[in-house]
């Protein structure tokens, strides 16, 4: 993975991870119902279930790389048809108001079943590794270390992310409940996925 990769991956990747999708979401419930501790304790029950997609990737891809560099460069388009086709829907979506559940408040143990549920169940999350990730692979290198790298990386940046919805609790779902906060934040992902396509198209 060369350093030009790497630097429009690391953007991408804080879009994506910081996006308010179904696991942040649960994770601000959280913290409005349980505290911020407990959530961010639950949130990490997600992180294994990342780490086994990653490890799938990384072993599909190996398969494919094999079939030769058409193969990859097929990947690569569509991967970036698929973060325009992201931005598309986070601009979209701009206008729509978040909506937060209500129900009493859960044990520790039901909390982390649910975000590793909603990790693992979530299409979007399915095809960002298996879309987004494939399109940095320099096909000079290991394939899998590479995707290793970047599966560390998107790790560390979920665990911010994490970290931000849980200990942020109340003023984040406040913040996002007003409708403005969540507009800018849905907008400001848009640009960066669509910064990315267009400049993985040009590299």
């Amino acid at each position: 993975m060369s350093w030009q990769a790497w630097l429009i991956f690391v953007p991408a990747c804080i879009g994506m991870n910081f996006f308010p999708g179904p696991n942040n979401l649960l994770a601000l419930v959280n913290a409005t119902q349980a505290g911020a501790r407990a959530a961010l304790i639950a949130g990490f029950a997600r992180l294994p279930v990342m780490v086994l997609m990653i490890i799938a990737v990384a072993t599909g891809l190996e398969l494919l790389m094999a079939q030769g560099a058409g193969a990859l460069a097929w990947v690569r388009w569509f991967g970036a048809g698929y973060l325009l086709w992201m931005g598309w829907q986070a601009w979209r979506s701009a206008g729509q108001a978040i909506e937060f559940e209500t129900v009493k408040r859960p044990t520790l143990g039901a909390m982390a079943w649910r975000e590793a549920a909603v990790a693992a169940t979530n299409p979007k999350l399915i095809l960002i590794f298996t879309a987004f990730f494939p399109q940095f692979i320099s096909a000079d290198g290991n394939p899998a270390a590479q995707i290793g790298w970047m599966g560390l990386t998107f790790v560390l940046i979920e665990i911010g992310a994490i970290a931000a919805y849980a200990v942020g609790g109340h003023a984040l779902r406040r913040w996002l409940e007003g409708g403005a906060g969540a507009a800018k934040l849905k907008r400001g992902t848009a640009m960066a996925l669509w910064s990315a396509a267009g400049l993985l198209t040009l590299t």
